[in-house]
């Protein structure tokens, strides 16, 4: 049927005498496509729905985390050494493009307009009141479907464009574009299943391959994604994988009720990497860390974005190369290489990374995220400066960040049973724990080891395969 539309617009614009008429002509066609294809999805919700079987996501680790971290014994690792000057990575200051506030021009008067504040960004966005439809009945394929053929007639383009167009200006990724779809359907309507099925519809006209569902009368928005959620309810359409996304971490939820069709073009998963920085607005906040070096007690502060940090709050526990390849904001970046050139400048390789693993281990409490937050919790770097407590994984992405931020060296993730460290790759000959990985050889650090030098690895894991390698993004 699509090629049909397509070869009936193509016929329509060789009959077009003026850029005017091919405008309307092209118009007219996408507005027929768009028309047929709902109605050809409406008309598969008004078919049988089916029960879907919930399966439960499952844990990061095959055992618990250790809740007590040993100290390492400074004779366990031989001195002797072949030196290599470290190489500190150039850098420039930037001030990346924020955002305070972002008006869109409604298209039309006639549009009302909606406020909102996202992540320190007030947001002017405006809707067609055509789109404030009224769900009927109780929860039931009969009243989604209704619900979709309301908003499929409504004028939604206007919301919908400004939303994409915020997103573009933002450089938000699919995770943030997610929010604020959200955020937008929870302030045009006042009960949470109205809310989700805007969120779902407008999803769908981005392209997003969500599915919907309901269950005890709750409507449920299932999402696939690139990569891995851990800790959440999901379910299989056949080969392809949906997340109960807003049950992160709330136990079972239990089979569901849904449709087995996708909508005809919305074919994209949400991606969690972050290759921009969304543009929110500064809202720096400085916090005092202090460790020592030998017996010198130093005092450091390092800077963060709130905005930044909220959002970072938001991400549920998902592939672990998100957080390692993660980017940051260029305040944490500039405050970290204030604070740390001075101490490692003309280091060696080894005593540099052996000054940012001593700042990791000890100027940090140890919690396991169970006992902090009742529930597994993967931090980002901004995340470990603001929380009172981190664990291990926490501990490598932040070490792995330093490294990325301050030192020219490849740097992996390595993952234990029930354990998370790092390994780096150095021009230093040193004896102690090595990790192979595509021929080459990476030596154990690990941040959660107090007062553990490189190369030196707990002795429970001295020996141990790694099941998992993290990718940090500066690997080769």
């Amino acid at each position: 049927m699509k090629y049909i539309l397509i070869f009936s617009l193509y016929s329509s614009l060789l009959l077009a005498q003026t850029y005017e008429e091919y405008l309307e002509v092209q118009e007219i066609a996408f507005s027929s496509y768009k028309q047929k294809r709902d109605k050809e999805f409406s008309s598969f919700l008004n078919k049988k729905w089916k029960t879907y079987k919930e399966s439960q996501g499952l844990s990061a680790y095959e055992e618990e985390k250790p809740r007590r971290i040993p100290v390492a014994k400074k004779s366990e690792i031989d001195t002797n050494k072949t030196k290599t000057p470290v190489l500190i990575k150039e850098f420039k200051k930037s001030r990346p493009k924020v955002y305070k506030k972002i008006i869109i021009f409604p298209e039309s008067e006639k549009l009302r307009t909606l406020y909102l504040s996202y992540f320190g960004v007030a947001l002017e966005l405006h809707y067609d009141n055509s789109i404030l439809f009224i769900s009927k009945g109780s929860v039931c394929k009969q009243s989604i479907k209704q619900a979709w053929d309301d908003l499929a007639k409504s004028k939604y383009d206007s919301i919908i464009n400004e939303i994409n167009d915020v997103s573009v200006k933002l450089k938000l990724n699919d995770w943030a574009k997610y929010l604020l779809v959200k955020s937008v359907s929870s302030q045009l309507f006042k009960y949470q299943n109205e809310a989700s099925l805007f969120s779902w519809f407008a999803l769908l006209k981005m392209n997003y391959d969500v599915r919907l569902a309901f269950a005890k009368h709750r409507i449920i928005l299932l999402l696939p994604v690139e990569g891995k959620i851990y800790n959440t309810a999901y379910y299989k359409f056949g080969l392809k994988t949906y997340y109960a996304v807003d049950y992160y971490a709330k136990g079972k939820l239990g089979p569901v009720i849904s449709y087995e069709k996708s909508y005809e073009g919305a074919n994209m998963s949400i991606s969690f990497a972050l290759h921009h920085l969304p543009a929110f607005a500064l809202k720096p906040v400085e916090k005092r860390f202090s460790f020592k070096i030998n017996k010198d007690l130093i005092n450091i502060n390092l800077a963060y974005n709130e905005n930044l940090l909220h959002f970072f709050q938001t991400y549920p526990q998902v592939s672990y190369e998100n957080y390692f390849s993660s980017l940051d904001s260029a305040l944490l970046n500039s405050s970290i290489r204030e604070s740390f050139i001075p101490l490692i400048k003309g280091k060696s390789q080894s005593e540099a990374l052996d000054i940012l693993l001593n700042f990791v281990q000890n100027a940090f409490k140890y919690k396991v995220d169970n006992e902090q937050f009742k529930r597994e919790k993967v931090m980002f770097s901004s995340e470990t400066l603001f929380y009172p407590y981190s664990d291990c994984e926490d501990r490598a992405i932040l070490f792995s960040y330093l490294v990325k931020t301050l030192l020219e060296l490849n740097i992996i993730g390595v993952k234990y049973s029930d354990h998370m460290a790092t390994a780096v790759q150095i021009d230093e000959k040193l004896k102690g724990e090595y990790i192979r990985v595509n021929k080459e050889n990476y030596i154990l650090a690990d941040p959660t080891y107090v007062n553990a030098r490189v190369g030196m690895s707990m002795p429970k894991y001295k020996g141990v395969k790694p099941y998992l390698i993290d990718s940090t993004g500066t690997e080769k």
